[in-house]
């Protein structure tokens, strides 16, 4: 019968006898297998989490925040028009309006706010965000251009769309290739298709090891040849996770529903030979590599999600933290907004408040 609970694949051996360089390194891959499986699984459970509390608390939260932010541009368009302010009191409050009708219309779409920052700006904000667009294009297709050496025309290089620029610039670097480079390689020395023979070799046995395993499974555990209903049931989930694992290259799920069914014990891990090891080691190693592709991939997207840097590390405990953080910034200042709402409206605090008030140095 399987065990409720998966045993864990390593090699062991007794005080007097170490392990040999190849046992070593399955059991690290093992290790780290495990370890970035935990983490996929992880990231699998906390980003629906993610999702809801974003739709439950960060979204109307920042639909408030706007509103409110809205209703602040709104006073201080009524208070700059009824009152009499000095140069420097008009110059503070210009700035905190189109400060804020910038900052709506950039990050919350708020195009209802255009008129009254072109009022007060003295600009189109339609121009301003072209001017921006066209900096951020010439300094990036620059950048390009250095970087891999090619020349891209003004046409070629969008910014909005980095995908289709990547396959313009790939078909350029392959223009600008030395024309005699494809006849040069199809020259293969007899090394290198020595090599190459080598290499189709070893693929070769490696998809032969982890076929060897998944055949071993199916023969013992196939429904087809149980006449008891409850074993048919238990050896037809076993063989949907046996087909699930073999589709995934996934060696160590098969190895552990070896040892989960009995079919091999630990004295059998402990004694795989040491050829046979050279192919699971690179079974194991492919798929290390393509679980840790999976879970970059997975954090790159949340990290796009959460407005984080790139270079940044990311955790799924860290992404619930900093969403925490996030609806509690909305909370203060939506507060702080409120009350401002309600003290500005007596002008002479307002006037104090505006005394008091000052603006970034670049304005």
């Amino acid at each position: 019968m399987i065990s409720s609970k998966s045993r864990v694949v390593q090699i062991q051996t007794s005080r007097q006898n170490r392990l040999t360089p190849a046992q070593r390194k399955f059991n690290a891959l093992i290790k780290k297998i495990d370890a970035q499986k935990r983490l996929l699984t992880q990231w699998q459970e906390i980003i629906p989490l993610y999702q809801q509390a974003v739709s439950e608390k960060l979204i109307p939260l920042r639909a408030a925040f706007a509103d409110n932010q809205a209703e602040m541009v709104a006073l201080l368009d009524t208070l700059f028009l009824s009152h009499k302010f000095t140069k420097q009191q008009q110059s503070k409050i210009v700035h905190l309006i189109t400060e804020i009708c910038g900052e709506l219309m950039r990050q919350y779409g708020r195009d209802d706010l255009k008129a009254l920052y072109a009022r007060y700006s003295g600009s189109s904000y339609d121009d301003v965000i072209q001017s921006e667009r066209e900096m951020a294009n010439d300094f990036l297709k620059s950048m390009f251009e250095e970087e891999y050496g090619v020349e891209l025309g003004d046409e070629e290089f969008d910014i909005s769309d980095l995908e289709e620029t990547a396959r313009r610039l790939q078909q350029k670097m392959e223009e600008q290739r030395p024309a005699d480079a494809p006849s040069s390689e199809r020259k293969k020395t007899g090394k290198q298709l020595a090599k190459e023979a080598r290499e189709r070799a070893e693929a070769a046995n490696v998809s032969k090891s982890i076929q060897a395993v998944y055949r071993q499974l199916v023969a013992a555990l196939h429904p087809d040849r149980e006449s008891d209903p409850g074993e048919r049931e238990r050896k037809t989930n076993l063989m949907k996770q046996i087909t699930v694992a073999y589709g995934k290259r996934d060696l160590l799920r098969l190895l552990e529903l070896q040892l989960n069914v009995e079919q091999i014990d630990q004295m059998q891990i402990n004694s795989i030979a040491e050829d046979r090891l050279k192919y699971y080691n690179k079974i194991l190693q492919n798929q290390l590599e393509e679980l840790g592709e999976e879970v970059m991939l997975m954090e790159m997207k949340m990290k796009a999600t959460a407005g984080c840097e790139l270079y940044e590390h990311l955790s799924p405990q860290k992404l619930l933290m900093l969403l925490k953080e996030d609806v509690h910034i909305l909370e203060d200042s939506i507060s702080g907004i409120q009350r401002d709402l309600q003290s500005f409206k007596d002008i002479g605090y307002f006037k104090s408040w505006l005394k008091g008030y000052r603006m970034p140095s670049h304005h």
